[in-house]
């Protein structure tokens, strides 16, 4: 089996940044992958009530990592099974994902609690 860091890294610099930002805890509430990521929609124009595509998120929907399903009428993007595991993979290098800061994660992404040190 390969090490976390031998893995390739399935996120650009930008898509890094996007998912610390959507997935850090804000006000005291921890994000949850499973609740998927709230997206804010047009309020005015030709566009309105459509969701608020970003460029990464267009990016990380068209390579298949992450699912804007219909059934959610466009309010929330979620992790695609392909995704998840290359979260997992970001979370497990610790370089990308502090696992202090989102640790909240490690349950939904199954990995085990670190074993603590004698």
């Amino acid at each position: 089996m390969t090490s976390p860091s031998e893995r390739a890294i399935a996120f650009t610099p930008a898509e890094r940044t996007f998912i610390r930002g959507e997935l850090a805890a804000a006000f005291g509430v921890f994000p949850s992958l499973a609740a998927g990521i709230r997206l804010t929609t047009w309020t005015s124009g030709p566009k309105r009530g459509e969701p608020k595509i970003s460029p990464v998120l267009a990016g990380l929907i068209e390579r298949g990592l992450m699912d804007m399903p219909a059934e959610d009428l466009g309010r929330r993007a979620y992790f695609t099974q392909t995704g998840l595991l290359a979260l997992r993979t970001l979370y497990e290098d610790g370089r990308y994902l502090d696992p202090d800061r989102f640790g909240h994660l490690r349950e939904e992404l199954g990995i085990p609690p670190p074993v603590p040190e004698q």
